[in-house]
């Protein structure tokens, strides 16, 4: 089951809640601490698979329904995300009498932003699909990435909230570029950073993730916060976590658009 469901998707909400008041910024290179051997990729993934519960009971899990707050520039905003097997994904977040949802039925990728002056369904297209599509895999990229098609590369150690981290950069099948901070001695994700494209440029978006707690025996952070070209951009609190739910499949397809009012 996708260990950061949740992070590289509610990250992109933030982000894209939070873009008018970011400017893009070349993305800076994060400093590194000197290594004298690189550990063995292998042995680096095992011990994160293992940290969250191992492979058997990640990939038992069918579908995911995930509640809780999120927090972006003094607004509170009630989330709700649904995920199903293999790549299904729908995220709803509330502010006031205002829905934003973002989906992907496996297909097709796409949004209802009313903040953004229309309640219209929109399709996804361009990075921006690309995105939600990458945050519908529902194993996330570590598991089983050889036979996804990534590659995968040690750079060396960082400090992550007093805690020495393995940093990792992972090149997906499609090129997008992540990099993965892995506890050292745990072996559980702690950051991530991916490069999200805006306009000509492109803006950094890091994630970090705390507050681990066991859910039917998986460890999930409960805790996130979200960064822009290093500015702060939000906080995320994950109140309910519920597994193996039935879940409708018809909420992931992309509603059709409202008949225009008839003409008195």
């Amino acid at each position: 089951m996708r260990r950061s469901v949740s992070i590289l998707a509610l990250a992109a909400l933030c982000a894209a809640l939070s873009t008018p008041a970011v400017s893009a910024q070349p993305a800076q290179p994060a400093p590194t601490a000197p290594a004298l051997a690189a550990p063995s990729l292998d042995a680096i993934v095992a011990k994160n698979i293992q940290a969250k519960g191992g492979e058997a009971k990640l990939k038992a899990v069918q579908s995911m329904r995930m509640a809780g707050k999120v927090t972006i520039q003094g607004m509170d905003l009630s989330m709700l995300i649904t995920t199903k097997r293999p790549n299904m994904m729908r995220q709803e977040m509330q502010f006031q009498d205002k829905k934003i949802v973002q989906g992907f039925d496996g297909t097709t990728a796409w949004m209802i932003n009313p903040l953004m002056g229309s309640e219209t369904p929109q399709e996804m297209t361009g990075p921006q699909a690309d995105l939600a599509k990458d945050q519908a895999d529902f194993d996330g990229p570590l598991l089983d990435w050889k036979g996804k098609g990534h590659t995968l590369e040690y750079v060396g150690t960082e400090e992550v909230g007093g805690a020495k981290a393995h940093r990792l950069k992972l090149t997906k099948k499609n090129g997008q570029v992540q990099y993965l901070f892995l506890d050292a001695d745990s072996g559980i994700d702690l950051k991530t950073t991916v490069q999200v494209p805006q306009g000509a440029s492109t803006m950094t978006v890091e994630t970090e993730m705390s507050d681990y707690r066991p859910v039917e025996g998986i460890m999930m952070p409960h805790a996130l916060k979200t960064s822009i070209n290093g500015m702060p951009t939000g906080s995320i609190v994950v109140e309910k976590i519920e597994l193996n739910v039935p879940i409708d499949e018809a909420q992931f397809k992309m509603p059709a658009a409202p008949k225009p009012a008839a003409k008195l």
